[in-house]
Formats: structure tokens, sequence, C-alpha cells
């Protein structure tokens, strides 16, 4: 035998160890958001638990460096957040938005995944009004109202029973921090009944 056919000999081994290998890190890459223990919902319920509120808007600290609650943080945003669970009752945001500073919503199930978001540019009159519920609280709350939602109301179909609505202001300058931390306070995130048949 020559040293080339013992090359063609070992490549099939070759590629298919490569092949493995590669189809193992991938796997492991995917399935690790779904593993990770303390994902962005676990650790926003226990910093909500650690500062003893149990519904309601949870307002995030000023951001430093090494102890952020949630990954990506950027220093130059005023963040709050809104843990809801939908297993009993539907969900609902309401909001003002001035207009003069960027104002974002967005609404992450509890692996994190962002299913909506949602811009003070969307707010009618400065103002929000979310509805937030799962598909059977959804259907009961058309079939109560004929189909018909309010004019300002924005209705919203969860993936998940848990979750988390981030909210976001732009501080454009250091000094607007503590006015734009006013403005997260005045959020109401709060569960509500279904009106009855």
């Amino acid at each position: 035998m020559m040293i080339p056919d013992r090359l063609l000999n070992f490549l099939p081994w070759a590629i298919a160890t490569l092949m493995i290998a590669a189809m193992a890190h991938l796997v492991s890459v995917l399935l690790m958001p779904a593993l990770a223990p303390k994902d962005a919902y676990a650790r926003l319920a226990s910093y909500a638990k650690a500062v003893g509120i149990n519904e309601g808007v949870v307002a995030l600290p000023p951001i430093t460096p090494g102890a952020e609650i949630l990954p990506f943080e950027d220093a130059s945003f005023v963040e709050a957040a809104c843990i809801y669970d939908l297993s009993k009752r539907p969900y609902h945001v309401t909001a003002s938005a001035d207009g003069e500073d960027f104002f974002g919503l967005s609404f992450h199930a509890s692996g994190g995944r962002i299913y909506h978001a949602i811009t003070d540019r969307s707010a009618i009159k400065g103002k929000f009004d979310i509805i937030l519920g799962n598909a059977r609280q959804m259907e009961a709350l058309e079939n109560a109202s004929d189909g018909a939602a309010p004019l300002q109301e924005v209705r919203i179909t969860a993936p998940t029973s848990r979750g988390f609505v981030l909210l976001r202001v732009l501080a454009k300058r250091g000094s607007d921090q503590a006015r734009l931390r006013e403005q997260l306070k005045s959020v109401k995130c709060e569960n509500f009944d279904l009106p009855k048949d």
C-alpha cells in the first residue's frame, strides 16, 4: 500500500469525526439557553423577590459593570420590568409616553425570547393600553366584547404563561435619569379578571 491509499482510507473516518464534533457543538450551543438555570426571567424573579415586589413594576437599579441583572444592558437606559403569570388571569399594562424621550416596551417569554415590542411612536395620544393573555383568555375577552377592542387597546397573545415586560426609557443626559425613574414608577402592570359571561 502506498501513502496516498492510506490517506484515502483514513479520510472518511476523519470527516465523520469532524461532522460528529460539529453536530455536538451545534446542539450544545442551541440547547444552552433552554437549559441555563439563571435565564433572564429567573434573574428578574429573584431580584423582585429580593426587593419585596410581588406584582407591578420592578425598577431595575442603575447599571454597574459586573452587577447587571439582565444581559446586554445599556447605561443610557433607565429600565424596569413587569413579571407576569397568565396561568389564572390576563395581564394589563398601562403607561404614558411624553413623546420627548424614547420609551420602549418589549414582551419576553419565560426563556427570554422577545415575541412583541412596541415604542412610544405607537402610543395613541401618548398612552399605552396593552392587554396580555394566553389564547383562551384572548378568546374569552373577544367574546365578551363582541370582538371589538377599544381603539387605544392593544391585545397581545403570549406564547407562554410566564414571562416579563421590559420597560426602557432613553436618558439623553445623566441628569434625566431621576425624572425617568419616576416616569417608570407611574406604569401600571397588573392581572385583572375576565368579564363574566
